[in-house]
């Protein structure tokens, strides 16, 4: 078993009771919110997306930090802390000194295993490029776990397509699949991870 097994199947139980298993009328399957979920949250069905997905994360960040500690789960925790990332510009012959603070935060990072967790409860095609740059930057990630939902992709007013894309695109696009190869150069796993629940 891998070190880091037990905070992924940690995840993937957390979301077995946040979504469930639904098919759209093209027969896709993609995990919605639970109802009972939401109402844990003092959240409707409709409110906001951005809501939804910001309280679910906070919510799992907690539990995470419960179950592990505080010595190995670490939250929000900003890429390449504590390291200069100084590079080279050959064209004007100086140096540049990258300002890492500016990047977003890692969703969850295991300390002790060197593993990075990225939630990703929305767009996921956009957010794999973000995450891998932060991966990328940072020494002490060795592997990056994409744990991501699917969608529905049905649209009112009969467009075929959403914004917004999640497992299935990720995972089947050969665009991605090349930048998995470029991190596995820089000794860097990248693993997608599917969090529909198994009923």
């Amino acid at each position: 078993m891998k070190p880091e097994n037990d905070v992924l199947d940690e995840i993937i139980s957390f979301f077995s009771n946040v979504f469930e298993n639904k098919i759209n009328t093209k027969n896709i399957s993609y995990a919605e919110y639970k109802t009972s979920w939401l109402k844990e949250l003092n959240l409707d069905v409709n409110c906001r997306e951005e809501t939804k997905v910001k309280q679910t994360i906070k919510k799992l960040q907690e539990h995470l930090k419960v179950q592990f500690g505080e010595r190995r789960i670490k939250t929000e925790a900003k890429v390449a802390e504590n390291m200069e990332l100084r590079f080279k510009d050959n064209e004007e012959n100086i140096d540049f000194n990258f300002d890492s603070s500016k990047l977003m935060a890692f969703d969850i990072l295991d300390l002790f295993t060197g593993t990075a967790f990225e939630i990703s409860l929305s767009d996921a095609f956009a957010e794999f490029f973000k995450d891998l740059l932060k991966a990328l930057l940072d020494s002490r990630i060795k592997k990056l776990y994409l744990c991501m939902k699917n969608h529905s992709y049905n649209t009112k007013g009969g467009s075929s397509s959403i914004a917004k894309s999640g497992y299935n695109k990720v995972v089947n696009s050969p665009m991605i699949r090349q930048y998995v190869q470029l991190a596995k150069l820089y000794k860097i796993e990248v693993n997608f991870i599917n969090i529909f629940p198994d009923d």
